[in-house]
């Protein structure tokens, strides 16, 4: 008597797990062929999937540039937040984690910037993903105000406002970054990172004068006060 051959049951992905696939597709083919790889068909190809199931899943190829951004965006920057965020050191402690695990080998990859510079040269044209840029921006900046004020309320640092002090640190945060994934002949990671500290060490000793909060109840005056003769 013939054994009956066993066939393994098919079983279809659910949309969740197709999207992602998908997305690691596309992140895939960016970090390989940077601008050339913004391509339906090659997405495809390294998906293993057919055309019409990216069109299924996303409304354009935007919308799944988009996604890759994000969830890139967002894996980045819980990395580094999450090397920061250790409350058994202090709040400046926090922030030179942060600073280190910013220039991280992982974060310094060549790939990964040339993954950056094709969503950046997106961002003017796609709604999507221009969305997506400014909200991942505030998210990373909304971590940065996070621990500037933790330093604040710990008070090794006076009063300063949080927002223009987190969008001037990541500033330079994001300056260093660039400059090093485009090579380290200038300077290394580690002089990056202390940058970066001299930058909070001003900011605690009150360098920065207009970063520093105006106390309630009395108005900045901009016209210098003349001295008495």
């Amino acid at each position: 008597m013939a054994t009956k051959r066993h066939v393994p049951k098919f079983h279809r992905a659910t949309p969740a797990v197709r999207r992602e696939l998908l997305v690691d597709a596309t992140l895939s083919c960016l970090k390989r062929f940077g601008h050339e790889g913004v391509s339906v068909r090659r997405i495809s190809a390294a998906a293993g999937v057919s055309i019409g199931l990216i069109n299924h899943h996303f409304p354009s190829k935007s919308g799944l540039v988009a996604e890759t951004y994000e969830t890139l965006a967002l894996s980045l920057l819980e990395s580094i937040r999450s090397q920061a965020e250790n409350h058994a050191v202090s709040p400046r402690d926090r922030l030179s984690n942060f600073f280190r695990a910013s220039f991280a080998p992982e974060i310094l990859d060549p790939q990964i910037f040339n993954v950056w510079l094709v969503f950046w040269s997106m961002v003017a044209h796609s709604a999507e993903i221009r969305a997506v840029h400014f909200s991942t921006y505030g998210k990373y900046r909304s971590v940065l105000e996070t621990l500037l004020g933790q330093l604040v309320d710990s008070g090794a640092a006076p009063p300063f406002r949080l927002r223009p002090a987190a969008i001037a640190l990541s500033a330079l945060l994001d300056g260093l970054w660039v400059e090093l994934s485009l090579g380290r002949t200038v300077f290394k990671p580690r002089e990056a990172v202390a940058l970066c500290e001299d930058w909070v060490n001003a900011l605690c000793s009150g360098g920065f004068p207009r970063l520093l909060a105006t106390p309630r109840g009395k108005k900045a005056d901009a016209t210098p006060k003349r001295r008495k003769a």
